[in-house]
């Protein structure tokens, strides 16, 4: 397995435990978060803590939650991977189910950013354009 789809896989393993200081720990301590364009909090959250912010906040919306790494492609400095998600919100019990894609761009073995698409083709046009 190629080390920056490791890398990532590690992440989001912390992620499916909720353990956001093993998933800051493999991120650049400027690391730049890029949500889904559509998503409510829709912004550019950069730095551990406005990272740590988010992601707890968004974990905290659910009882369970799983996200599953699928066809990650590793491109030089970049990893494209499909994520599908589960989940059960917590204050409404609704179970949810979506699939969106992330691009991350990598540099001397941590993460230094993730931008989030609907699409793995928006993800790969992505990758192009750079």
């Amino acid at each position: 397995m190629q080390a920056g789809v490791e890398l990532v896989r590690g992440i989001v393993d912390a992620l499916n435990r909720g353990d956001v200081d093993g998933m800051l720990a493999r991120m650049h301590p400027d690391f730049e978060w890029r949500p889904l364009e559509s998503s409510p909090v829709a912004r550019s959250y950069r730095g551990r803590e406005q990272v740590r912010g988010y992601v707890e906040d968004w974990l905290n919306t659910f009882d369970s939650l799983r996200l599953d790494l699928q066809d990650p492609t590793e491109v030089g400095d970049r990893v494209l991977a499909v994520i599908h998600g589960r989940g059960r919100g917590r204050a409404s019990g609704v179970e949810l189910e979506t699939r969106f894609c992330q691009v991350w761009t990598l540099r001397r073995g941590t993460a230094v950013r993730m931008e989030e698409y609907a699409t793995r083709e928006q993800g790969l046009a992505a990758l192009r354009s750079r």
